[in-house]
């Protein structure tokens, strides 16, 4: 069974061509950057900014060493790292919920996510506003079942990351299911996107539900191995994806000011259409746009 399914997670954790094959060392921090004088001041003596996150291609594509390699993260940290001027420091936990403890124990600074800034959340982090996205399901193309309307994931077993915005999908799509008298769809809460795919392989969960970008990135890496369906109507909802912060950090208002600097100088679609997320991205950035 891993002897069939490394093939998959090797081409799903593969870099982009000109993809760099590990971060660089630290820089030292640049008091005459834009935003530093912006930062918290626990920030600035730190000399360091803390990023969190678990293994989630595009966003972050971790190597053997558990380290982060390349993905849309350290894409735009290194332009962010240029507008506040001290240096980002990435680090890998092992789930979503492991990273917004870390992120609220003050082990972390900021999550990138993406993830959905709930009302629930909102209370504990400020949530920064960089993404949009509507619910993707992505099937073996070696199976017979195919997909053309949300009731035909009704009775499937459906793979996603626990506590992730899929989580919320699949209870949406339950309700629609037994409201037309068939069967809900079955949970398989699993620790990453990593190994919703390879339940998806391995014949343990049907689909792999995931953010419409994440499903793009895997039917993009993997074109003989993978299928993707996604409602265009939005009608299993469409949602505004954030990165979080601690509401005690204060770092909120300088990380939006640095996003929406990416956004209207260009360098966040660069970093969009170099992930082939294009049709995901937004064009203003809010704080706390959950209502």
């Amino acid at each position: 069974m891993l002897r069939r399914l490394l093939p998959l997670l090797l081409a799903w954790l593969a870099l982009p061509a000109g993809a760099e094959p590990a971060l660089p060392p630290l820089a030292a921090p640049d008091p005459s950057a834009p935003l530093y004088a912006k930062l918290p001041p626990e920030i600035r003596r730190a000399g360091v900014l803390r990023f969190v996150g678990d293994s989630h291609p595009p966003y972050r594509i971790v190597n053997d060493q558990r380290q982060i390699a390349d993905g849309i993260e350290p894409d735009l940290a290194r332009r962010i790292e240029r507008l506040i001027g001290v240096p980002i420091k990435h680090h890998v936990v092992n789930s979503l919920s492991a990273t917004m403890a870390g992120l609220e124990a003050g082990r972390y600074d900021l999550a990138l996510g993406p993830g959905v800034a709930t009302l629930e959340r909102q209370k504990r982090f400020d949530g920064v506003s960089w993404l949009t996205t509507r619910p993707a399901f992505v099937f073996p193309l070696d199976r017979a079942a195919r997909y053309s309307q949300p009731l035909d994931l009704c009775g499937k077993k459906i793979s996603y990351v626990a506590g992730s915005v899929s989580e919320r999908v699949t209870n949406r799509l339950n309700e629609r299911c037994i409201a037309e008298g068939r069967p809900p769809a079955q949970h398989v809460a699993l620790v990453d996107t990593n190994m919703t795919l390879v339940a998806t392989q391995a014949g343990r969960a049907s689909v792999a539900a995931m953010t419409l970008s994440a499903a793009l990135h895997a039917v993009h890496i993997n074109p003989d191995r993978f299928g993707m369906y996604s409602d265009a109507s939005g009608s299993l909802g469409r949602d505004l994806l954030s990165l979080f912060v601690p509401k005690r950090s204060g770092l909120a208002p300088v990380i939006h000011e640095a996003m929406t600097t990416l956004m209207q100088s260009g360098q966040y679609a660069e970093v969009m259409e170099r992930w082939g997320v294009s049709a995901v991205a937004i064009t203003q950035s809010q704080i706390n746009a959950a209502k």
